[in-house]
């Protein structure tokens, strides 16, 4: 399985397609799959070289327990070790949630690297959203996720068999790492970003205000979709990705 190295971590990947190089991250408690069970490799990979990874703390990534492991240096490097590993100079990225974020500071901290960004549910964020609440549900384990989280939704056998296998420790400690305050450097991001979100995301104001921010970005709204929703209408959002990533590339 493939595997690259950033200092002592292990990060998964896996590739599908042919074209110009998508790396695609996950959001928050994800994993790579996400992106097969939501659709976007099956309407992507005939044009693009996919290139899907398990965030540090999740999937088969390897998942340390110290907050520290989870600075941004880290995080962003991941995702340079990945396309370091597959001998790629510049990539395009697209993250949803928790990897737009880190988009977000790719695009800071390694410019060179990066040609393009897509952001879905994501303003560049300084704090986790609901964080007490977050690590309060984590502490009770995964069944207890998966409690309170039926109360909400009908979860697939995907999903539960995906919850149980959390490692809450680690997602315990990628919440209580810190995120740097990018807000004054989102005029130097030169390159092109796409930015999406639900009208109902409570990101939805954040999303909208960091797109006026940017240099070269193109906002698209989703009207009366949440954070969730948005992720998975694919039907939507496809368009208005190929569109981008045609002029981008």
């Amino acid at each position: 399985m493939p595997y690259a190295k950033n200092g002592d971590i292990n990060i998964y990947y896996e590739v599908e397609g042919e074209g110009p190089p998508l790396v695609l991250h996950h959001g928050f408690s994800g994993y790579l799959d996400n992106w097969r069970e939501q659709g976007y490799v099956e309407a992507l990979r005939d044009s693009y070289r996919l290139i899907l990874m398990d965030a540090r703390g999740h999937g088969k990534s390897d998942k340390p327990h110290d907050p520290e492991a989870y600075a941004i240096k880290y995080k962003t490097g991941d995702v340079i070790s990945v396309i370091n590993d597959l001998g790629i100079e510049t990539t395009n990225f697209f993250g949803y949630s928790y990897g737009g974020r880190i988009g977000y500071r790719l695009a800071k901290y390694a410019p060179e690297r990066i040609k393009s960004v897509i952001v879905g549910g994501a303003a560049y964020g300084t704090a986790n959203p609901n964080q007490e609440q977050r690590i309060k549900m984590l502490e009770g384990g995964p069944e207890a996720i998966i409690a309170q989280l039926e109360k909400l939704a009908t979860l697939t056998p995907e999903m539960r068999e995906n919850i149980l296998a959390y490692d809450c420790e680690a997602l315990i400690a990628i919440l209580k790492a810190t995120w740097d305050d990018i807000e004054a450097d989102l005029p130097d991001m030169i390159m092109p970003f796409l930015l999406f979100v639900g009208e109902s995301d409570p990101s939805f104001p954040g999303v909208e205000k960091t797109s006026k921010s940017l240099p070269d970005a193109t906002f698209v709204s989703l009207p009366g979709l949440n954070h969730l929703e948005a992720a998975s209408r694919i039907d939507l959002i496809i368009p208005h990705i190929r569109q981008f990533l045609a002029r981008v590339n």
